[in-house]
This record gives structure tokens, C-alpha cells and sequence, in this order.
């Protein structure tokens, strides 16, 4: 039976298949109006590969749809959901329990005038009161977050049904209510308070095209397997026990996962991990061969006490619109924030886009070949994007459009580049000896350009790359997460007992929980985790064997133990703050095939020269085919491979050896 793993991005969808051996992959536009396309699109291009009539049979042999999809975090981003409502308790209604004057949210979530403060005596009739004024000043959503909740819920839980009793599920007037406890058991009102709104704020969009994709796929298509989703945490879920919240960022997650994975194959302990797509360019780093967490998060500019994979985002990709900036005396490129996305996308596509964007440079200086996109698929026209990027950038600032080509070009490696130089800080590591994993769509013809910006020696290029993420999500499995706040008292036998009791009672969920998935519960693992502060605002994430919960002393020391090995300067820990489970119920996955490693002649799979303005003195570049490099091959550039689903650029200076995995090992000479 076969796996299907589809991963929707900002301009392109790409998916994954594979039966545990064999693997296919397919890349589609992505369709904004109706995301539902774009994922039958993937299964009709598999269907095809695979020699299929038609969709509804190659679902017959498929058992497991995993499907990520940047639906909650398009909405959060570009801030189109619905008019939100909150009650909390009075004398927060400014800061949201922040300790500012004021919140980020406001006035950007949600209304001013749409937050109403409830006092300790509020009774029914203040909340009923309050539920109308937000319902007649437009709010379709109503959020419930009071003060301490995460330690008794009880009064806002009342509120809540105070509210549906008065508009039940069958009268025109329901409003759905939703309860900040019921979205996150952060001890930090603040957080919880955010949690509640993004997900009152998300949930409609994507319960819609959630629902009519399972629709589609079980009614239209006959499809009878499991459908999940992707979550942040790595894992994934079925619909009915998947929060709005859960997805936002699933699918750059996914691919830290999938970094993950060829870390351990390799033997990698530390990687700067670079995943360029159609709209966005993220760093993520990996220690140990696992993603670094950090806490506080920021989910697009809202800050959560949430432990969450390190990931740092620009607006920059091959869709990034390309502007003259600056002045005459000192002209510039300005990149983005702006992208033309699929539709009508950048100029060589022919379909009305009339600004350059970073693929029509690439296009123009040549490293992109116009009659083998995505494997020539799809056509597109070089002079439409010689002209774009003439009229536009070249001429206003009287440049060549070779010349200009390259300034785009290199803006564009130098502000990724910027991003890991500043991640570099921020984590106070040196990456200087970190390989540099290159994925995304764009990703291989960024991966040494800014390799050399960032001071980097040492890139991998993946087979899998331009899909990378959706083999992230086709090495998940499914996970459920539950976390409990502790008030940061002393670690005694009896705190112990209490954890304990916690523990059993997450346990007891998550059994219901997959239960009421339809899954099995044979298989089951637990992972243990507590967050302890760490003295200076922040704190850190540390998993414990459950052995370690026989008395204090014993988790003590584990806690001790997990400190050091962390490489933390805390000789004990400090106050526990969250206890955290982990349930994972193993899924199939690919495999990971090595193969024998041939000679380094690599003359069967060059196709010929190309004249190119980027990364050769020469102006010429040998063009190879990707998929006929063998494990062993080496490339010296400048050297274009050309694959089905993407194009790997090897600049002057560097060389490319292909590994055992079918993967570039680029060095630097």
C-alpha cells in the first residue's frame, strides 16, 4: 500500500508517494481560490506516473493521506479572519494581560472596541449583556479568557455556556464561544489569551477547506484511508482533533523534520538548515541532529510562551517582486515583501504578471532554463523576463540587464545570508564548521551563493529537496501533545505524587483521544518533558525517562543530568513550569537507500554549455542532467543540473560530489 504526502506552499504544492521503496514526486501550482485543486491536482499527476486511469483507483491502493497546508498562517499574515469578541477580566482590556501599555493584537486580531472587561462579581446577566454588544457590533467569534484560568477553569467555563445556552447550534444567531483553557494550559494569561484569539481567528478557513477536502476525497473519489493533518509538533492528526492553531507553520517544521532525518543518516551533529520556496525564505538550526527549541515563540509577530522549533522568516522568494530603490547618486534592489505568487505570477510565466521578480533574474542571467521548467512542463518566455527586468530595474538605473541580473542575484543570496548571520548571534553559536542543507523549490540555486555570503564551507543539495517538506511529513508520525501548567513550588515527594497524578490523567486523554480518531492504540510511546525557568526570563525544554519519577531526588538529578548534558550553567534546576507528554503512534516511513558509489566521471550526464551573468568569470556553464548523476560523480562548477522539479546552480569555486543518498556534497575549493 502507498502514502501520500502533499504539502501546499505559498506558490507551488508538491507531493510525495511512496509504497516504503519506490518514491514519486510531483510539484503543482498552488491554487489560493481553492486549495481543494491543488491537492487533486497532486493525485492526478501521481495517478498519471504511476499509470493510473484515474485518480479514484490509485486511491484504491493508497492507505494514508498527510496533508500540510499554510491555510491558518495566510489568514494570520495577511489578516483576513473574522470580526473577533473577547471577555476577560477588567482592568486588562488594553494590555491583554501583557506587561506593556498596550498589545500587539489590538487593533490587529481583534477590535479595541470589540474587548470587554468582566469583574470578579460578573454574573449571567453581565455576561449575556456583554455576548450582545460584541454580537451587535459584528464579532462571529467569541473568545473566554480570564485570569488564572490555567489553574481553575471553572468560571470561564461557565461563561461559555452561559453564553450557548442563550445562542444554541440551531438558532441563525449561534455564535461559536471558545474558552482560552480550552486552547492552551500556558500558565501565562498572555499566551493563553493569544492562543484563543488565533484560533477563533484561523479556525473557519481552515475547517472549511479541511472538511471539503475530506468530502471530496471520500465521496467524489471513494477514498477510504486515513486523511491527517499536519500539526507544528512535528506530528500529525486526524480533522476532528486538529486546533486551527496546531497547523500554523506546519509545513516549515516539516521540513526542519526532514533535516532532521538526513542529520542522523549522515552522522551531522549541528546544520543550518535553509528551505527557499516561491514566497518565503527560513532558517532553522539543528544541534545534536535535533531542531533547537526556543521559548518565547513568535507566531508572525505574536509573541507566545510556547516551546517551539528555532525558525526565522523572510518574505523573499522566486515569486519576490524586484524594485529600483535608493537614488541616483546610490541606486539599490529592493526584494519583496511583495510576490507575484502562481497566479499571474513572474513575468516569463505569460500570464499578465508585468513586474520582475527573482525567477525572472534567474531566467534572464541563464540559470534557469526556460524550456525544461519543472521539467518542461511548464513553458516560459526569457524575453519577457529580460524585458521586465529592463524596463523596471536595468534601465532606471542604467545598468546592463546582465548586470542587473546579477545585482538581483546577489541582494537576494546576501539577505538570506543576513538571516543566519543574525541567527548565528542570537543563538550565540559559531556555524562556521555547520553544513549548510539547501531544500525548497529555489533552494538549490541559493545554496552556495549564500554559503559564501554567510562564511559557510560546506553545503548539501537534496534529490529530495524541491518536495522536502513533504518528505518531512512522510517520516512523521501521528503525535498528540498535552501540557499541564505547575506553580514553580518546591520539588518535594509530594509535588512528585501530584505530577504523577497529572501524568495518568494526560495518559487517560490521550487514549480517548485516539480512540475517538479511529486509531489504534497498540504501539503507543510516551515522551516526558518538563520546562523549567531558567532565571532569565526564558526557560528550557527537557525530557525525562518516566523511571525518574520514583522520588524528588531521583528526578533531581535527571533534571540535573538533562541540564548539563543541554550544556546549561544551571547546577540544579529551577522552577518547573509545564509538564508536557508526547504521544506517538508509529506510522509507516520511507526508506532512506544508499547506493554503491560509481566513478567520478560525470561526462553521461552533461547535455552541454549555456551562456550565463551569474557565477562564472567565463560567462559559460556545463549543463547537467540531475537525474542522471550517479552516487559518486563529481561536478565542478560553474555547472547547472537541471531536474524534473528544480534546478541546482554550482558556482566557480565550488565542487559537487554526489553521495550514497543520490544528494550533492558541495565543497568549496
Amino acid at each position: 500500500m502507498w502514502t501520500a504526502d502533499i504539502d501546499v506552499g505559498g506558490t507551488l504544492t508538491d507531493g510525495l508517494f511512496t509504497d516504503g521503496s519506490d518514491i514519486v514526486s510531483v510539484k503543482v501550482d498552488t491554487t489560493p481560490h481553492d486549495l481543494t485543486v491543488c491537492l487533486f491536482d497532486c493525485l492526478t499527476q501521481a495517478a498519471t506516473k504511476l499509470d493510473f486511469p484515474d485518480v479514484a483507483s490509485f486511491l484504491e491502493i493508497v492507505e494514508l493521506i498527510r496533508w500540510s497546508t499554510t491555510i491558518t498562517s495566510n489568514v494570520l499574515a495577511e489578516l483576513r479572519g473574522p470580526r473577533i469578541g473577547l471577555l476577560l477580566s477588567a482592568g486588562n482590556e488594553k494590555t491583554l494581560y501583557g506587561d506593556g501599555p498596550c498589545t500587539t493584537v489590538l487593533n490587529r486580531l481583534i477590535s479595541e472596541r470589540d474587548v470587554i472587561g468582566l469583574n470578579g462579581s460578573a454574573g449571567d446577566v453581565d455576561v449575556m449583556n456583554a455576548a450582545r454588544t460584541l454580537l451587535e457590533g459584528g464579532a462571529r467569534r467569541i473568545c473566554v479568557s480570564l485570569k488564572g484560568s490555567h489553574e481553575n477553569p471553572d468560571r470561564e467555563l461557565a461563561f461559555k455556556r452561559t453564553i450557548d445556552q442563550q445562542y444554541p447550534d440551531h438558532f441563525l444567531g449561534s455564535v461559536p464561544v471558545l474558552a482560552g483553557s480550552d486552547i492552551s494550559k500556558s500558565a501565562d494569561d498572555r499566551t493563553r489569551t493569544y492562543c484563543a484569539l488565533i484560533n477563533a481567528y484561523t479556525h473557519g478557513a481552515l475547517a472549511a477547506t479541511l472538511f471539503k477536502a475530506e468530502d471530496e476525497l471520500r465521496e467524489t473519489s471513494g477514498y477510504s484511508g486515513s486523511f491527517l493533518v499536519s500539526h507544528i509538533n512535528g506530528g500529525v492528526a486526524g480533522i476532528s482533533k486538529t486546533k486551527a492553531i496546531d497547523t500554523i507553520e506546519s509545513g516549515p517544521v516539516l521540513g526542519i523534520l526532514a533535516s532532521a532525518s538526513f542529520a542522523k543518516a549522515y552522522g551531522f551533529a549541528d546544520v543550518v538548515a535553509m528551505d527557499i520556496g516561491g514566497t518565503t525564505a527560513k532558517v532553522s538550526v539543528l544541534r545534536n541532529s535535533e531542531p533547537i527549541y526556543r521559548k518565547p515563540s513568535d507566531l508572525f509577530g505574536i509573541p507566545v510562551e510556547i516551546s517551539l522549533p528555532y525558525l526565522r522568516s523572510i518574505a523573499l522568494g522566486g515569486g519576490s517582486v524586484v524594485k529600483a530603490a535608493g537614488n541616483v547618486k546610490s541606486p539599490a534592489i529592493q526584494l519583496g515583501p511583495e510576490s507575484m505568487g502562481s497566479y499571474p505570477g513572474p513575468a516569463c510565466y505569460a500570464l499578465g504578471g508585468d513586474q520582475p521578480t527573482l525567477t525572472d533574474a534567474f531566467v534572464a542571467a541563464g540559470l534557469i532554463n526556460p524550456e525544461y521548467f519543472l521539467g518542461g512542463t511548464k513553458l516560459i518566455d526569457r524575453e519577457l523576463a529580460r524585458k521586465a527586468i529592463e524596463d523596471s530595474i536595468a534601465q532606471p538605473m542604467s545598468l546592463s540587464v546582465e548586470s542587473a541580473c546579477r545585482e538581483i542575484i546577489g541582494s537576494a543570496f546576501e539577505l538570506v545570508a543576513n538571516v543566519i548571520t543574525s541567527a548565528q548571534s542570537e543563538l550565540h553559536l559559531d556555524f562556521s564548521t555547520f553544513p549548510l542543507f539547501a531544500y525548497g523549490g529555489n533552494g538549490g540555486l541559493f545554496a552556495c551563493g549564500v554559503a559564501e555570503k554567510a562564511g559557510l564551507s560546506s553545503v548539501r543539495i537534496f534529490s529530495l529537496g524541491p518536495v522536502f517538506s513533504a518528505f518531512g511529513s512522510s517520516v512523521s508520525d501521528i503525535v498528540h501533545v498535552y501540557e499541564r501548567a505547575l506553580s514553580a513550588e518546591a520539588l518535594t515527594d509530594a509535588t512528585l505524587a501530584r505530577f504523577r497524578r497529572i501524568l495518568d490523567e494526560m495518559k487517560t486523554e490521550a487514549l480517548k483521544d485516539l480512540l475517538g480518531e479511529g486509531i489504534k492504540p497498540e504501539g503507543l510511546s510516551h515522551t516526558i518533558e518538563f520546562e523549567m525557568s531558567k532565571g532569565d526570563g526564558h526557560s528550557l525544554s527537557v525530557v525525562i525517562s518516566e523511571s525518574a519519577l520514583g522520588s524528588a531526588a531521583e528526578l533531581k538529578t535527571a533534571l540535573a543530568a538533562a541540564l548539563a548534558t543541554a550544556g546549561e550553567k544551571q547546577a540544579a534546576p529551577g522552577g518547573l513550569e509545564l509538564l508536557r507528554v508526547r504521544v506517538r503512534k508509529q506510522i509507516p516511513k520511507p526508506r532512506l537507500a544508499e547506493h554503491a558509489l560509481q566513478g567520478s566521471d560525470s561526462s553521461d550526464a552533461l547535455t552541454g554549455t549555456r551562456e550565463v551573468f551569474s557565477g562564472s568569470r567565463s560567462g559559460e556553464a556545463k549543463i547537467y542532467r540531475w537525474e542522471s548523476l550517479l552516487p559518486g560523480n563529481c561536478v565542478d562548477g560553474c555547472a547547472i543540473l537541471e531536474g524534473v522539479n528544480t534546478t541546482y546552480f554550482v558556482p566557480e569555486g565550488w565542487t559537487m560530489v554526489v553521495d550514497s543518498y543520490g544528494n550533492g556534497d558541495l565543497s568549496r575549493k
